[in-house]
């Protein structure tokens, strides 16, 4: 799956991952990711409907740069509020599409308290 599936349709009692009380997000990857995953759940929860099938989300939100600086509210999440000019705006853009696409694959460790973030780079 790509990320931002993961990141909207991965729950434990009803609470995304980032919510979720006492859990941590580990990632194993090769290639960094552009953002840590508190502000790719930021950016989600401002744009996307947790748990929503595809045809009941914009789309473009997670794959459209183009898209994301022209109607993205830059300042519904304090991480993108500080981004001023356009420049700055389609950079973010694009390294929030870059991260969303990657495939990954979601594990949930219940006796650690661990989201695992399993990235096939």
């Amino acid at each position: 799956m790509k990320l931002y599936q993961g990141l909207t349709q991965v729950h434990v009692n009803d609470n995304l991952a980032d919510d979720a009380p006492d859990f941590t997000i580990t990632t194993e990857l090769d290639k960094p990711l552009n953002f840590p995953p508190s502000l790719l759940y930021h950016y989600i929860d401002a744009v996307l409907k947790p748990g929503s099938r595809h045809d009941q989300n914009n789309l473009m939100y997670v794959t459209d740069p183009a898209f994301i600086g022209e109607n993205y509210d830059f300042t519904s999440i304090p991480e993108t509020s500080i981004l001023k000019d356009f420049e700055e705006k389609m950079s973010f853009a694009r390294r929030l599409v870059a991260d969303l696409n990657r495939h990954v694959a979601v594990n949930i460790d219940l006796a650690k308290h661990e989201f695992q973030l399993l990235f096939v780079d």
